[in-house]
């Protein structure tokens, strides 16, 4: 017999087996679940009784059940784990609120600093405390502590911290955040009333199905830069205003309801310098104290260039619906493509190049937007504007009796003013 012939494909195929016994010996030991409850949790009980126990007992690729209950404590993961509260899978938007895991810390609650960590199904509030605490309900910054990131955020409620959700990620894994309550982050310090900050670096993003409620300073803030985020199909209630980025690129803002925003100097949509090729499409905004979109270079010398806002309905902004600063796009005039749009009105926007349009203002010193054609009626892709009810009668005519869908949506200016005249 040749042994050298013989012999290989016979150690090829004992390698192999063995290969097969050590993978699966490690698939049997990997993906445990570990249990945690403490007093507050009963009649559901754990292993461990405070969450920290639980990740430090656990090996990369665990989870860990976590009872309903209420946990003071502060979990820093620092391995790929999976973290699954009472309310995993449930939509925090809509949910019930008992019956939650709550995970409450002063010097913030949950901190990632592993790989492909998934956080799902708690309320995690709390964060009070300044430097060297970490501020934020939830921190991540993968490239300052030798991490890529690929986190995903979902279900959770998250509440009344400094800033909500630190969001960082380097763009090697993707990251996501979708289906959270993010609300009335409001406690004082640095960026303090944000939903979600960014300030080391976000790429490669995508915050989809949201609520961003009462966050006193900005839902969104990106001044970390960045580029690949999606924003979308989110919905921003009563915050200052929606979204402010700085020197984010390659973005996509889409199918997100904006309505009721606070803050009078201010914009729903604020791009302070450097932003370039991002898309506002299919968007409702409205109803907002200031200004729909405001399009300035803050630091002079970044200036925006290469955006498009098309197909959203954009209405009730007593500044403007659009605002673009001098010098603060780069093109020439008409370069800002701002066509398809719904003013509030179907004669147009009100700017002086639109004579009888009596939509909401364009304020364009430098003529570099490009509005027409505008729609005559509602953008068919934006979600359905939520206002009203009406107040006078004056908010029924040019076509603002579309705007409305509460009490109901009107059928006609006469409905939506007999709803004026007579409540019904």
């Amino acid at each position: 017999m040749n042994w050298k012939v013989s012999a290989t494909p016979r150690a090829l195929a004992m390698t192999f087996s063995l290969g097969l016994v050590i993978f699966a010996s490690s698939a049997m030991a990997a993906g445990a679940t570990l249990t945690v409850g403490n007093v507050t949790s009963i009649p559901c009980t754990g292993t461990y009784s405070t969450i920290s126990a639980a990740v430090a007992a656990a090996s990369p690729g665990d989870t860990i059940q976590v009872c309903p209950g209420t946990y003071n404590e502060q979990v820093s993961i620092g391995k790929k784990l999976t973290l699954i509260g009472a309310k995993a899978g449930v939509d925090a938007r809509t949910r019930a609120t008992t019956g939650e895991s709550i995970i409450n810390n002063s010097c913030g609650s949950v901190q990632i600093f592993a790989d492909s960590v998934v956080i799902d199904g708690f309320t995690i509030q709390g964060s009070t405390d300044l430097d060297p605490c970490y501020i934020a309900g939830i921190y991540t910054n993968p490239g300052g502590f030798g991490y890529d990131g690929g986190y995903q955020i979902l279900n959770n409620i998250v509440q009344n911290n400094i800033i909500g959700i630190e969001m960082d990620n380097t763009g090697v894994l993707p990251a996501k955040v979708e289906h959270n309550l993010i609300q009335n982050n409001n406690n004082p310090g640095p960026d303090g009333g944000t939903g979600i900050d960014t300030n080391f670096g976000a790429n490669k993003i995508t915050v989809n199905a949201n609520k961003f409620v009462g966050n006193s300073n900005s839902a969104i803030g990106n001044f970390g830069g960045g580029s690949n985020l999606t924003f979308s199909n989110n919905e921003f209630a009563s915050n200052r205003r929606a979204i402010g980025v700085f020197a984010i690129t390659s973005s996509t803002i889409s199918g997100n309801n904006m309505h009721n925003s606070t803050g009078a100097t201010t914009a729903d949509i604020r791009f302070f310098g450097g932003v370039s090729g991002v898309a506002i499409t299919c968007n409702n905004l409205a109803s907002g104290a200031g200004i729909g979109i405001r399009i300035d270079d803050e630091c002079p010398g970044y200036p925006n260039s290469s955006i498009t806002i098309n197909n959203n309905n954009i209405s009730g902004y007593p500044v403007a619906g659009l605002q673009v600063d001098t010098l603060s796009y780069a093109g020439g005039p008409g370069s800002l493509d701002a066509t398809n749009n719904w003013w509030g009105s179907s004669t147009g926007p009100t700017i002086a190049s639109n004579p009888g349009g009596t939509g909401e203002p364009i304020v364009d010193l430098d003529g570099v937007v490009k509005y027409s054609p505008f729609l005559t009626t509602l953008s068919s892709c934006a979600p359905v504007p939520q206002i009203g009810p009406p107040t006078n009668k004056d908010q029924c005519k040019n076509d603002g009796w579309k705007n409305f869908n509460s009490p109901r949506t009107f059928k006609n200016q006469g409905d939506c003013i007999q709803y004026v005249n007579t409540g019904k």
